[in-house]
């Protein structure tokens, strides 16, 4: 349900462990990370770039961040949004991604906030069209499948507030919930049960980086309690703390590619087709991003 949706390279010699280094898609890495995915068809032209570098680097000034990272591209009717987050700072186990949108202008603002109970008008509203590019636009008008009148109860006056950007919001959560790809020992839980870089990571394998098994999503795990008391070794426990792949429905929604000529492993979700992931194995790059109406494929 969507009381359970969570909010949820670098270099080749790591540095120490730490939550903001950065990720492929980052600022310093955007170009580079955008051809390793473009064997989806997808990526951004020359203008684009230099719009989103010069927007990220402002992104990071103004905030502070020590990171940005662009997320995607969600199409438009009538524009597109880009996407950017950067990782917060742990209050407990995971650090929280900071979710950006901008239109053709590439002024970056942040995403609306939204509760589990938005979350859930949202998706009652059954929303089928593509967006309109227009982030000040009311949801309610733009569909002709669900009234107010028709939601739950309470549901309907919530809903007649909502705009497009809680739309976007919505939907950017539900795909990075569902991807998120990083490779296994990537990130590592401490001492303290923080999410952190793992320092000691060099890159899968070749033979591992081509199989769905050598990764998991970035987003909190479904439960670190239940993982400790199952866990053989806290080794295990601190390495194999984030959900693997190969859990999730339906089976075969994941497609694995591996070039040996270009060194390069991509992973791409058919259920949120436009979504690749890709990893250089025995290097620490890895990285993802989405290209796409947002819309969700059922027909697996």
């Amino acid at each position: 349900g969507a009381s359970a949706r969570r909010w949820r390279s670098t270099r080749r010699h790591p540095a120490p462990a730490t939550t903001h280094r950065p990720l492929a898609m980052e600022l310093s890495d955007l170009e580079q990370g955008l051809k390793s995915v473009a064997s989806s068809g997808h990526s951004l032209n020359c203008q684009e770039l230099l719009g989103m570098q010069a927007a990220l680097s402002e992104l990071r000034r103004e905030n502070k961040f020590l990171a940005v990272h662009f997320w995607g591209k969600i199409y438009g009717v009538a524009a597109d949004y880009y996407v950017a987050f950067a990782l917060k700072d742990p209050d407990v186990e995971f650090p929280p991604k900071v979710f950006f949108y901008a239109g053709e202008d590439f002024q970056f603002q942040p995403l609306p906030q939204l509760t589990a109970e938005t979350a859930a008008s949202i998706l009652a509203l059954n929303l089928v069209k593509p967006f309109s590019g227009v982030p000040s636009r009311p949801l309610v008008p733009e569909t002709d499948e669900a009234q107010p009148a028709e939601l739950p109860e309470g549901a309907a006056a919530a809903a007649a507030e909502l705009t497009e950007a809680h739309r976007l919001a919505q939907a950017v959560h539900e795909i990075d919930f569902d991807t998120a790809v990083v490779p296994k020992g990537a990130f590592v839980l401490n001492e303290a049960n923080a999410v952190v870089r793992n320092s000691d990571f060099r890159g899968l394998t070749p033979p591992a980086a081509g199989r769905l098994a050598g990764y998991a999503h970035f987003r909190p795990p479904a439960s670190v309690a239940a993982l400790r008391a199952h866990a053989r070794s806290d080794a295990e426990f601190f390495s194999e703390f984030l959900d693997p792949l190969e859990g999730d429905l339906p089976r075969g929604c994941w497609a694995v590619r591996q070039d040996t000529t270009a060194g390069l492993v991509t992973l791409r979700s058919l259920v949120w087709q436009g979504y690749t992931a890709y990893h250089i194995p025995e290097t620490t790059k890895f990285g993802g991003a989405y290209f796409g109406y947002a819309q969700k494929s059922s027909d697996l």
